[in-house]
């Protein structure tokens, strides 16, 4: 070894030790995130919960709102960040994040029969075997589980949360995506009371029956069925969807059923549509999110004046 060759070796050689000795860590969250793993529960489910307490203290006798998240594991975690000053700076009110999650998925991979089973309202399988579903079993068998999702969301879920926590029981939001939005929606239809405000992004509408006449697929016939003394309190629901997700229609679905909405004139149900230009199905939901979760809580006295367009008493 030449003298250059000898002098390069020694400046280098602290470096190759410093580097050896680093040695990673986990990540720690910026917010801290209480984990309760639940009884199992009415449809034979543990279902484990996820909950950020709100970022800005309570004034006296003040509650918090409750924003319960469906797909947890994609869309809790980012959403508490991401909205992280606009509870600061009061533009929605101090909040608990709670996420709806799986004991089995406890090593932070989504299972997708979780998805299937809690998240579609009918039962399904594929015709034949050309279908666009019938190449993944897990898309569809276990489906038709979302009436009993939501017995337990109501009589078990819920209670938990508003035993343990100082919550209002008035200011409950729900947050869904995709098919996580389908089960948004089906809520809304059906048990519109266990929610005061809904944040739907993108939701399936096209689930079992893409193909139908849109008069005779299931969401069109519930909207027209649907009763005006299903609200018994005020309702309000963000609606998006990015304007490159028409694939399966979706852009049209989502205009088709809030113009139904609308057309029942329902005192209490107050509906809003958004459609974000560029954006696809697998990255609307921040945008939206960050849209809606404001525009959920725009025109209201105790809040900073909203930048959000939405105005809730037209």
């Amino acid at each position: 070894m030449n003298n250059l060759s000898m002098t390069l070796f020694l400046l280098i050689l602290p470096f190759v030790s410093i580097s050896q000795a680093i040695q990673p860590k986990p990540f720690e969250y910026p917010h801290k995130v209480l984990v309760y793993d639940l009884p199992t529960s009415s449809n034979g489910i543990n279902y484990r919960i996820y909950v950020r307490e709100p970022l800005r203290k309570l004034e006296n006798g003040e509650k918090a709102s409750v924003f319960y998240f469906l797909d947890p594991l994609s869309l809790f975690v980012p959403s508490s960040i991401m909205s992280s000053n606009y509870e600061y700076f009061n533009y929605i009110p101090p909040a608990y994040y709670i996420g709806i999650g799986y004991q089995d998925e406890a090593d932070g991979i989504a299972k997708a029969e979780n998805r299937t089973r809690d998240y579609t309202p009918t039962k399904f399988s594929p015709p034949n075997s050309t279908h666009f579903l019938a190449s993944n079993p897990a898309d569809y068998v276990g489906s038709g589980g979302t009436d009993a999702f939501l017995k337990a969301l109501r009589e078990e879920i819920i209670p938990f949360v508003e035993e343990h926590f100082n919550v209002n029981d008035s200011d409950r939001v729900l947050i869904g995506n995709s098919l996580s939005g389908l089960a948004a929606t089906h809520t809304l239809l059906t048990q519109s009371d266990l929610f005061d405000r809904y944040l739907i992004v993108s939701p399936s509408l096209w689930w079992d029956d893409w193909n139908y006449d849109r008069p005779e697929r299931y969401f069109m016939k519930q909207v027209s069925s649907l009763g005006k003394d299903l609200f018994k309190k005020k309702t309000r629901v963000y609606f998006a969807v990015g304007a490159e997700e028409e694939g399966f229609g979706m852009v049209t679905d989502l205009y088709l059923l809030v113009n139904k909405l609308k057309m029942k004139r329902i005192d209490d149900l107050k509906v809003h549509l958004e459609v974000l230009d560029g954006e696809i199905h697998e990255g609307v939901f921040p945008s939206a999110f960050m849209k809606g979760i404001i525009g959920l809580y725009s025109n209201e006295e105790k809040r900073r004046p909203s930048p959000s367009p939405i105005n809730w008493n037209k």
